[in-house]
């Protein structure tokens, strides 16, 4: 019996190191493994019709950058696809395009892309779009007349390449950086500080209740109001401080605040509840600090890689896009990102909000419950301590 215990300890902790380095390995791989984006879900508005567009078309379809899902009538029926975020890239092929092109007159094609995606992939989806209608332009000069092969170049007045491209972006204009980047730095030190407040504040009462009742070993046995009481404390001071230091920091790289900020310091505030529930569900029932620092390790470092920050979510197999929903900072990004970037209000979130506030009430409930079982065990304690005083206190026997 002895025997078979040690091997199933053996086996369990076998998986379980198997499974946290499963995670590790996979964190690593996301970051050199396919790290362009492919399939960028794309629509294209052909209002040229022609054979020329015809072959735009074929050769942006034939590109493993692009995924066309879309063929939308018109412009505005493009950017309603870009502001229900179901592309994040859109290419408009002009009117009269083979017409100019066969009367040697330059045109462009317009390049729409999404300013609150991950910038890899507009400034990709740029580029290969430039690259995909240099090579169109450059086949077509090659028609040529041969009295004008050899010629002196017109440096006076060059002609312009018979196609090109010109870009729009939504959102953000200068499709850069710190509109993504910044947010989801602070995200995962929103994450951190969220899940160490918690810690802190319990141990601290914990530490104070001992002293009353030396039985007591871990902070779900605490009273109810010294449990609500550090949450309540650990939300305010991280939410304020979280979002001054957010302002402060955009203020800081220039980087344009939307007009109405306060949806930016609500979803902070819905994040760090989140994790903080997360947090106190751990804390409540686990007395190894040691412990609490490897699951809060596991929780963070997967749910920034998975988040679609350092790799496009759209682009990740199935295992880590399916990974990377088990952690609120994947939907505290999508969020924010409509919040800040695209300026949107708070319903216009409401989905990525409500899984926040399922993450939230899920572990309140475990808290709940927690403290309650603790309640319990608190009272067995009470009345062991009380059953053994008495016994103390009872006088001895006299022997005759």
């Amino acid at each position: 019996m002895k025997a078979i215990k040690m091997l199933a300890q053996i086996i369990l902790r076998t998986l379980l190191i198997a499974i946290i380095l499963t995670f590790f390995f996979s964190m690593m791989a996301g970051m050199y493994y396919n790290s362009e984006p492919r399939n960028i879900r794309t629509g294209i508005v052909d209002e040229d019709q022609s054979p020329l567009s015809r072959s735009i078309v074929y050769n942006i379809r034939s590109s493993d950058v692009f995924n066309v899902e879309y063929m939308p009538v018109d412009y505005l029926a493009l950017q309603r696809l870009m502001d229900e975020g179901k592309i994040d890239a859109g290419v408009v092929i002009p009117h009269d395009l083979y017409k100019d092109a066969l009367n040697g007159r330059s045109d462009r094609i317009l390049a729409v892309l999404n300013g609150t995606a991950n910038p890899i992939i507009p400034k990709l989806a740029v580029g290969n779009l430039n690259m995909i209608i240099m090579t169109v332009a450059s086949q077509m000069q090659f028609h040529v007349p041969v009295e004008d092969l050899g010629a002196i170049p017109n440096y006076r007045h060059q002609m312009l390449p018979l196609l090109s491209v010109s870009s729009r972006v939504f959102y953000s204009p200068t499709v850069n950086m710190e509109s993504s980047m910044l947010p989801a730095f602070m995200g995962l030190a929103m994450q951190v500080v969220s899940l160490v407040i918690i810690v802190l504040l319990l141990n601290v009462n914990l530490k104070q209740m001992r002293a009353k009742m030396p039985g007591i070993r871990l902070a779900r046995q605490l009273p109810m109001k010294a449990v609500v009481m550090p949450v309540i404390i650990s939300w305010l001071i991280v939410t304020t401080a979280i979002a001054l230091a957010f302002y402060t920091v955009m203020v800081m790289f220039a980087v344009p605040l939307p007009v109405n900020f306060w949806n930016v310091v609500f979803v902070i505030s819905v994040l760090v509840m989140a994790m903080e529930s997360v947090s106190l569900f751990f804390s409540l029932n686990i007395r190894s600090t040691v412990v609490l620092v490897a699951i809060y390790t596991l929780i963070v470092l997967p749910a920034f890689m998975y988040s679609g920050f350092l790799v496009p979510f759209e682009q990740m197999p199935s295992f880590p896009r399916m990974a990377g929903g088990w952690f609120p900072l994947r939907y505290y990004l999508e969020a924010l990102y409509g919040v800040f970037n695209r300026g949107l209000s708070l319903p216009n979130v409401g989905s990525y909000l409500n899984s926040l506030y399922y993450f939230t009430g899920g572990f309140l409930v475990l808290s709940i419950l927690s403290v309650l079982v603790g309640s319990f065990e608190r009272k067995r304690l009470a009345s062991a301590s009380r059953m053994s005083n008495n016994t103390d206190a009872s006088p001895k026997e006299v022997l005759s």
